[in-house]
This record gives structure tokens, sequence and C-alpha cells, in this order.
């Protein structure tokens, strides 16, 4: 049985357990759930149910999906280390996991009785609805704290990692998302921010609408226009505005990686978060070569790098580890 078919088995599983079936989907899931494939796939769904249910408590569900949906990958079983979340009245939420080397995320119970935290880690991407109907899509290794609801005079969230958002327009109540190194602050926009603790700069790039950028102090830094881009070194608080290809910085959310001569020392740290493997570099001349074109994250890591030898002449090797993570190492003889 292929993923596909595996992926299918589990979607309608899943919305078995929550009554959500068409009835097409009545008649799909009779045919299947007698055969060996239907019945382990059920005792999964089963099993994670009984795990998550006394805590997970799904009073509205996300507009754009009606059920919960966690999917295995390379036969690998699934770890749920721990789902409590209260507050689902006001913010949906549909984790989902992605592709190679993903668990289920981690949703953490509130920080205090008004806060929410939502941490990815590596190798996982999350989406989520806000209380405002606003959407945001979470990068691998990202933490989120946002309040159950929104104060009345603005709506404050605090970001570490990436994410991209489609914020609800509200004159009268602006949208803040404060990070370690500047605060983003729109009334309605969609824009993506780039704002991990080990990257040097903090990027904003705006999709559509406007927004603001100042830094930690509230000094306003820039007023984005769309396709406009703005990075500030955390160091020194210099920031530098340009026009780009929004797609190069948002295509994440479909599962791509677009490239346009990045240099691999630039490349690696978003595929060590991607996939969750340690990659090093035998020596730091090799940062420096471009590389260009598509990396699709329904491909396995290796592909990638079997590709990279035949363009750059570069050779790599891989270490499997049981108790930590599998590493990489780019060499050339």
């Amino acid at each position: 049985m292929d993923n596909k078919d595996n992926n299918r088995i589990w979607e309608l599983c899943v919305k078995h357990i929550h009554n959500s079936l068409t009835k097409d989907e009545e008649q799909e899931y009779k045919q299947i759930k007698d055969s060996r494939p239907g019945r382990e796939e059920m005792m999964q769904v089963k099993k994670i149910y009984r795990k998550t249910s006394a805590g997970f408590l799904v009073n509205e569900i996300d507009k754009e999906k009606s059920w919960q949906y966690i999917m295995q990958q390379n036969s690998k079983k699934l770890r749920i280390r721990k789902i409590v979340y209260p507050a689902l009245k006001y913010a949906a939420v549909f984790v989902f996991a992605l592709l190679v080397g993903i668990s289920a995320a981690r949703l953490l119970q509130p920080v205090d009785e008004t806060t929410n935290r939502v941490e990815m880690e590596w190798g996982q991407m999350g989406k989520m609805t806000l209380s405002d109907n606003s959407t945001v899509w979470m990068n691998a290794g990202t933490v989120l704290e946002y309040p159950n609801r929104f104060a009345r005079k603005k709506r404050t969230i605090h970001l570490s990692g990436e994410a991209q958002f489609k914020v609800t327009h509200n004159d009268n109540k602006p949208f803040e998302v404060v990070t370690g190194a500047g605060i983003v602050k729109v009334y309605g926009t969609t824009f993506n921010v780039a704002a991990y603790d080990e990257d040097s700069d903090l990027t904003v790039t705006l999709i559509e609408g406007k927004v603001a950028v100042e830094n930690p102090n509230g000094q306003q830094l820039a007023i984005l226009k769309p396709s406009e881009q703005i990075s500030i070194n955390k160091k020194s608080g210099q920031a530098v505005i340009k026009k780009v290809n929004t797609d190069y910085y948002t295509s994440w959310i479909n599962g791509k990686i677009l490239l346009n001569e990045t240099k691999l020392a630039n490349l690696v740290p978003m595929l060590k978060r991607w996939y969750n493997v340690d990659i090093q570099l035998a020596n730091a001349s090799l940062g420096e070569i471009q590389v260009s074109g598509t990396i699709s994250r329904n491909k396995p890591v290796d592909l990638f790098f079997k590709v990279l030898e035949g363009m750059c002449g570069v050779q790599y090797k891989m270490e499997m580890h049981n108790n930590q993570k599998d590493k990489i190492i780019i060499y050339k003889k």
C-alpha cells in the first residue's frame, strides 16, 4: 500500500472518530474498515484519540479543515508528547505533520491564565487560526505565544522563529508581532517574519497590504509596501530595505524552498530545521557555493545532496544515529 492510500485511510478513520464523514465517504469507509490496513490504521487513530481526548477539547474547529489530521512518515510510530489546549474555543488549531521525519507538534500548556504557547520542533510545521480569525503558518523550530482573547486596543503575539501571517483587517485594533529584534505592526495584511534566535538578522517580507516595522524600543524604522523586505541586524540595529520576489520567502508554506544563487552556508540552517538533521560543512569555503533551483519537502534530504554532488562537485556522507540526530557531512576532495 503506497503513502497516498495510507493517508486516505487515516483521513477516513479520523473523520469517522469525529463523526464528520460525508455520505460518499461513509461508503468508502465501509469498504476499507474490514481490510487489514484499515483495521491497523483504525487502531492507531483510536490509540491517539484516547491519549489526547482528555485534554484536547475541540469546541470550534478550523474553518478550513473539519477534522484533525496527523500523519505517519517512513513507517515510524507517531509520538505524541503532550497536547493540552483548553482555549480552542477562541483559537482553533490544525497541526499537521509534513513529509520527512516529522512527528506530532507539541502544543504546550498555557504560560498563564490568558497566554498560550505553541512550539514547533525541528522537522515540524503548523498552522493555526487565532481568535480574530487571523491565520498563522509556523515553520520548523518556531515558538509562538498568543492570548486566548486579544486586548481591547491591540492584538499582540510574540514570535521566535519564522511564521507567515494573514491578518484579519481591523482599523481600530492593530496587530503586533513582537520579536527580540523588532516589532511588526499591521491592521490587516499578509507578510512573512523570519526571527530565529540563531540568525543574525530579523527579516520581514511584505506580500500584500502595508506594515510598519519598529525597533524593540518602539521607534519606527520603515513602512513597507508589497514586495518590499526589511532586514535588521540584531547587533548593530542597521536596517536594509530592498525589493524582492516574495515567492522565495513564502514558498515554504507549500513545502518548497526556492533558491536563486543561494549560498550553501545560508541554506544549511534551513535544511537542518526542515529535516531535523545535523548538517556540517567540512570547511568554511564550502559555504560560498551558490545553489539555484527548488527543494521539495516531499523528497528525501539525501536526494538533494546527490544532486548537489553532480552540480557543484562536492561529496557527502550520512551518519545514522539511534539516540541523536542523524548527521550529514559535506566535503570536497
